[in-house]
């Protein structure tokens, strides 16, 4: 057996760390993978039934990467045994060039003939089908590429027919931007014979990505642990739009750099690496199923878990906001560190601080941003905000009582064990300092 190639190897790294039977994420239009979710479902029943009874001619049209390439690959394994189908992908064909692929995918001959003796070969091909009883279907992918004059040619394809009955059933599939095309005066002819028109869009709510990705992960044979928590959930969905193919190759990528650091599960932070890699922008501030602004990072901790002795909680807060008895104890804050990959929350005692007393001042943010870059990089100060926005906090208004839980969702998205010790050392230390010794005064 050959070497593996780099690819291969990590495709079965990564197989083997989670124990998955097929990689989950692939690119791939796999019809294994299809989701059966309403939308895609509604699609399907609709192209099924339309090559059913003939319809002749169909449109689907959607924004790139919504599904559907993968919707046109889980057709044809529904319908493979009773319909030929001829699946055309290249943008390139001209019209005579297309009937030239259909009867080579046929297995018809087609040397040295007109456009004309073309079809009438295929004609004859049509009509021999429909007398056994079975159905032929053109397929063409990337529609919105093809020329004016190919188009315009699928008229002449739509028109082989009997008295009864279409003989050649054409699904037409493009971007949205094919609809628009098909506007055109000098297309008025096909755009006639759609008898069918269906749009795919993204995924609409962050519970539809959960469930895609529970889905493939489910089709993959995985059976282990949560991989992807409620915040990673919501980085998702922000950074993809609900778009499968974006979460698709966010979620792969996140796998691999989970395989990397030795974890069984993606956080939020490896979210955000991977979707700054990919040069992707957050562009869902509010999910569409009710939840509230600012939605990536916004349920249960994930961190490790800091857990300062109960004698000290009310002097640290204390001493952050130089109220009463700003004079550091006797010995630095000591916190006692648990690594826990587990999706536990936080078991740390709530500082008892009424609302009274001051709010830690803005500049520890600054400081503490500064901290976790060395350990995260330049996404860190967001990262920092948009902790203190799950908490339902502002900088400027931030309680001394949720420090604690502050710095353990910070310390969690540092995946380097030695990072991580130095940056909740600097913490305790800046904690405990008296003021005059702060490096954020």
């Amino acid at each position: 057996m050959g070497e593996l190639s780099a690819s291969e190897e990590n495709k079965l790294r990564v197989e083997n760390h989670f124990g998955f039977r097929d990689i989950p994420f692939g690119v791939a239009p796999d019809p294994r993978f299809f989701y059966d979710n309403p939308l895609y479902a509604e699609g399907l029943a609709a192209l099924i039934h339309g090559i059913e009874v003939k319809k002749g001619f169909m449109l689907v049209t959607g924004e790139v990467g919504t599904g559907k390439t993968i919707l046109l690959r889980k057709l044809m394994r529904q319908l493979e045994t009773n319909t030929r189908f001829v699946f055309v992908s290249t943008s390139h064909l001209t019209a005579y060039g297309l009937i030239e692929f259909m009867l080579q995918s046929l297995g018809l001959p087609r040397k040295e003939k007109t456009r004309l003796e073309l079809i009438q070969e295929l004609h004859g091909y049509l009509l021999e089908k429909a007398e056994s009883g079975q159905a032929v279907a053109l397929l063409i992918d990337e529609g919105q590429k093809l020329s004016d004059d190919t188009l315009e040619s699928l008229c002449d394809l739509s028109n082989l027919e009997t008295d009864e009955e279409k003989l050649l059933q054409i699904v037409l599939v493009g971007q949205p931007e094919l609809t628009v095309k098909l506007a055109k005066p000098a297309l008025r002819r096909i755009k006639q014979r759609i008898a069918l028109h269906h749009r795919l869009y993204a995924l609409q709510t962050i519970t539809d990505v959960e469930h895609y990705i529970a889905h493939r992960l489910h089709v993959s044979g995985y059976q282990g642990p949560e991989i992807f928590g409620k915040e990673a959930f919501e980085a998702i969905w922000g950074y993809s739009g609900g778009t499968p193919r974006l979460i698709n190759i966010i979620c792969d990528n996140a796998l691999a750099l989970a395989c990397g650091a030795g974890r069984k599960k993606v956080s939020p932070y490896m979210i955000m690496k991977v979707a700054s890699g990919l040069l992707l922008e957050r562009g869902v501030d509010t999910p569409k199923n009710g939840g509230g602004p600012s939605a990536v990072f916004r349920n249960r901790s994930t961190v490790a878990k800091i857990q300062p002795k109960k004698a000290d909680t009310q002097n640290t807060a204390l001493l952050l906001t130089g109220g009463i008895n700003s004079e550091p104890p006797d010995r630095p804050l000591d916190p006692v560190i648990d690594h826990d990959d587990s999706d536990t929350e936080s078991q740390a005692p709530e500082a008892a601080i009424t609302s009274q007393q001051p709010a830690v001042p803005p500049q520890f943010f600054d400081h503490m941003a500064t901290a976790a870059a060395e350990a995260i990089g330049p996404m860190a100060a967001l990262i920092l905000g948009d902790q203190i926005s799950a908490l339902g906090e502002s900088r400027d208004t931030f309680p001394p009582n949720k420090l604690t839980e502050l710095i353990q969702r910070i310390s969690r998205e540092i995946l380097n064990d030695t990072m991580r010790d130095r940056f909740e050392t600097t913490m305790a230390r800046e904690i405990s300092a008296p003021p005059s010794l702060r490096t954020y005064s």
